[in-house]
């Protein structure tokens, strides 16, 4: 058995019955079982894949049955990795991918169940195309596909759903105080093969292909830069923290955006980082220390803000909203979203976004900035949010921040950022902000 197909296989189960995640699951897979870098590839085409075309995957069993598909996740997880071969990978063999899929089930299954898949992947094979092709784009189910137009038309719907050859490049956000042009030729000669140029719409970013775990490059441990996608790099300069401020990012994470905060106001300023799960603030004291950033700058507390303040007292210069949302905006980087969502889901989560924004808002000074974000173009997120919102006081920000200039702000205060966007990457996710200023 080819062990990239074992491989996937495993992620892809624990992607469907264990909500995981496909890149650190992956990761983890391939460095337990030390793959040559054949099978890697293989093992990622198929992940990714799978994932992206779940859809169409499942259509092309359905055919062949009289009913649903009732398997259990590794079964599936077998099949629909089967079937992506056999559909969208020319130079692997009928033969091969049918087998091992079939043993695969048999392992962990039985004879029934392997019985089943053999017959099942003998039938799509006989459909097999004479040169398959990897898909041009995602495959969504009908529901998401009208969401979506309606949201930011079918031509932006296009963009946001193509699929490119080559795998998704990674953003590298470099310090302030780092000389981007450098650090960009330190990367250049530690990976010759590598793609790495400057970012069009962050002042700050590096877009970097082909040069592996951004973890093993130069600078990374002396913390001359952080992975984050230039769409996210974006949120936070239009909040455009200044040295000596202080700012609240009322739904932190894992900090990707805090760390940058933390840079922007300076030993003079300071950042309170709130979020709803402790165990992700606990991370960011690591990614400061790594940045070179002093962690007294920063204070962390675990807030609810739909039910309270949770003690945070005073006002701030800046709050970031970036608020918890379906993450729509990122799908063909992690597919798997798919799996979790479904019709409705937006709406729900719009009500929480709303009272998430009124509770903050009050925390902003006069004449200080708020800004709500959103990795997600739905309407419902967005606009809908928005306008249900109340927020006396408050007036769009008609400008954006100097350095930005290549963003539109449009009369409601939102910003919309996407692959449709000029000078945008080819793998670009989808965001929606909107700035306010309190007029008081």
């Amino acid at each position: 058995m080819a062990p990239a197909r074992l491989i996937a296989t495993r992620v892809l189960e624990r992607v469907a019955h264990d909500d995981a995640w496909a890149t650190p699951t992956l990761d983890a897979e391939v460095r337990r079982a030390a793959l040559t870098r054949t099978d890697v590839a293989l093992a990622t085409q198929i992940v990714y894949g799978s994932l992206r075309t779940a859809p169409d995957l499942e259509a092309a069993i359905r055919r062949h049955l009289q009913g649903p598909l009732k398997v259990d996740d590794w079964t599936r997880s077998a099949l629909f990795g089967a079937v992506y071969q056999l559909l969208y990978l020319e130079r692997v063999p009928t033969h091969a991918v049918v087998n091992d899929a079939v043993e695969l089930v048999r392992m962990k299954r039985g004879k029934r169940l392997a019985g089943f898949a053999n017959a099942v992947l003998r039938k799509v094979a006989a459909d097999r195309p004479e040169t398959p092709q990897p898909p041009s784009s995602l495959a969504i189910p009908d529901w998401l596909r009208d969401d979506l137009h309606a949201s930011i038309g079918a031509k932006r719907t296009e963009d946001l759903l193509r699929i490119g050859r080559e795998p998704p490049s990674i953003d590298l956000r470099v310090r302030v105080d780092r000389d981007r042009d450098l650090v960009s030729k330190a990367l250049a000669a530690a990976q010759p093969n590598a793609s790495v140029t400057p970012t069009s719409l962050s002042p700050l970013g590096l877009r970097v292909s082909g040069a592996g775990d951004p973890r093993a490059l130069p600078g990374y441990r002396e913390g001359s830069f952080a992975a984050q996608e230039e769409g996210a790099q974006l949120i936070g300069l239009m909040l455009d923290a200044q040295p000596g401020e202080r700012v609240l990012d009322a739904c932190a994470g894992r900090g990707g955006k805090t760390a940058q905060l933390v840079e922007a106001v300076g030993e003079s300023g300071s950042v309170v980082a709130t979020d709803l799960h402790e165990h992700r603030l606990e991370q960011i004291a690591a990614e400061l220390a790594r940045l070179r950033l002093d962690p007294a700058r920063l204070q962390t507390a675990c807030v609810d803000w739909t039910v309270g303040k949770g003690g945070v007292q005073g006002e701030f210069d800046r709050v970031l909203v970036d608020a918890p949302c379906t993450g729509l905006g990122t799908l063909r980087r992690r597919p798997e979203i798919l799996l979790r969502s479904g019709p409705g889901n937006a709406v729900e989560i719009a009500e929480t976004q709303r009272r998430l924004l009124e509770s903050v808002a009050p925390l902003v000074r006069p004449g200080g900035t708020l800004l709500y974000a959103v990795c997600s173009p739905l309407d419902a997120e967005g606009s809908g949010v928005v306008g249900q919102a109340d927020l006396p006081g408050f007036e769009p920000r008609a400008e954006p921040p100097s350095g930005l200039k290549s963003l539109r702000i449009d009369p409601s205060g939102r910003v919309q950022i996407g692959p449709w966007i000029e000078g945008a990457g080819a793998w670009a996710d989808a965001y929606q902000a909107y700035v306010w200023v309190n007029v008081g």
